[in-house]
């Protein structure tokens, strides 16, 4: 067997091993022995690349995918692909666009490299020019290779879902997609919850019910089915009693659930965001924070709120008073305890009139103090206000998961939530109406 002959059986025995089992150490001892004999084969620095990944160390895989994208060889569209790959697993927005073009300059006929491209644009800011190019690839999938097209719907839906696509965007894509590839338990269960939203209770009940004939276990199924049938009992009970699902509507507790639910699924909720700020706290922030109580060890009738109260103090059950200025902000807000929760909670029920800014009949949680009367609550649909007395509630963040994310990149932590929509500039020399 000639040298080359040689060389050539090994690349070929590290691409099967590779397919096989990517981590096997035996991979980069036949990797790096065609590399010696021919520095240049870009295709061994692949099978390197790609091993390192699979071993959970992206940042030499990204130094080999690197050096094989500045040859400009045929390994470069593959490289290119895998620093695009690389970049969406670290929730680097912008780099993973910056890649998904940099394939598109290459090569315009595969529908998925048009579908990351709109998945990164929509992670971007890019809401409708993303998710119109989603919808471009389903097309293009369907003119090019019908067969692939159940994997295409799935995809449109999942990437609308990641980039936070109102629920009835996702919807549409979702129902598409089902009727396609009804096995898609992911997309169905997110579908069932989507229904809630828009208050369709009974096909929400029937989704779910069909995902427990497949799995009688699944418990996300078996609380679909339990929250749409109280819902539909809900509103039953409703009608009798002059109460609209406009009113049910205004707690915004269905919404919640739904934000909730689909940020555990993207890694984006608040614990997730807690166990990210844990990463990065200061020193001496991390000294004024108590060690967290379980709610499990209140005295009986006692509880803190469940919309996020309870998870901040099972956390940290409050910080030092005094110590707000440690977060950084223009503002010394500090986390509260549980016991100074229900303290605050006993005396606003025993005063109700006496606290006009905390009504009976709305839902709030306060979960911050700037220990001077001012207080950051947690209140319908999740949303995040300052409340002080005499003055209307002022926004300070969409949920306090997304508080908790802005204080991890203030930390220097990696953000992995989709990027807001861009406002686009108006033309030059438009006068605004």
């Amino acid at each position: 067997m000639s040298d080359t002959d040689s060389v050539e059986r090994t690349l070929d025995l590290a691409w099967e091993l590779l397919e096989a089992q990517p981590t096997h150490p035996k991979i980069p001892e036949l990797a790096l022995r065609v590399l010696a004999a021919q520095p240049e084969r870009s295709s061994a620095s692949m099978v390197l690349a790609y091993h390192r990944e699979s071993c959970g160390d992206p940042d030499e895989a990204r130094r080999l995918y690197l050096g094989i994208t500045a040859r400009r060889d045929s390994q470069f569209i593959w490289a290119a692909r895998s620093l695009r790959r690389l970049a969406f697993a670290e929730h680097d927005h912008a780099e993973a666009l910056r890649w998904a073009h940099t394939v598109l300059a290459e090569t315009h006929e595969d529908w998925d490299d048009w579908m990351k491209l709109g998945s990164a644009q929509a992670l971007s800011g890019e809401h409708e020019d993303g998710w119109r190019r989603l919808d471009e690839a389903v097309a293009l999938c369907a003119r090019t290779t019908p067969g692939a097209l159940p994997k295409a719907l799935g995809r449109r839906a999942e990437y609308l879902m990641e980039s936070l696509a109102p629920p009835e965007r996702f919807i549409a894509a979702a129902e598409e997609a089902i009727r396609v590839d009804a096995a898609d338990s992911w997309i169905a269960m997110m579908l069932g919850w989507s229904y809630l939203v828009q208050y369709r209770f009974e096909d929400a009940e029937q989704l779910g019910l069909r995902l427990l004939r497949e799995d009688p276990t699944d418990d996300l199924a078996q609380s679909l089915v339990g929250a749409a049938r109280e819902m539909l009992r809900i509103v039953d009970k409703a009608q009798g009693q002059d109460i609209s699902l406009d009113d049910i509507r205004g707690t915004g507790t269905i919404e919640l659930a739904w934000r909730q639910l689909r940020d555990q699924k993207l890694g984006i909720d608040l614990a997730s965001a807690l166990a990210a700020l844990d990463a990065v706290l200061p020193d001496g922030l991390r000294a004024a924070l108590r060690p967290g109580v379980s709610v499990g060890d209140l005295a009986e009738g006692e509880k803190v709120g469940s919309m996020v109260a309870e998870d901040m103090v099972t956390w940290h059950d409050g910080q030092r008073p005094g110590s707000g200025a440690l977060w950084g902000l223009d503002e010394p807000f500090r986390l509260m305890s549980a016991a100074e929760i229900i303290a605050m909670d006993a005396a606003i029920d025993a005063d109700q009139a006496g606290h006009p800014e905390w009504p009976e009949n709305e839902l709030w949680e306060q979960v911050m103090t700037d220990d001077d009367g001012a207080y950051l609550v947690a209140v319908a649909f999740g949303a995040l206000v300052k409340r002080r007395p005499g003055v209307p509630d002022e926004p300070v963040a969409e949920s306090m998961a997304d508080w908790i994310w802005d204080r991890v990149a203030g930390f220097g932590g990696r953000d992995p939530r989709p990027a807001p929509p861009k406002i686009k500039e108006p033309p030059a020399g438009a006068e605004l109406g």
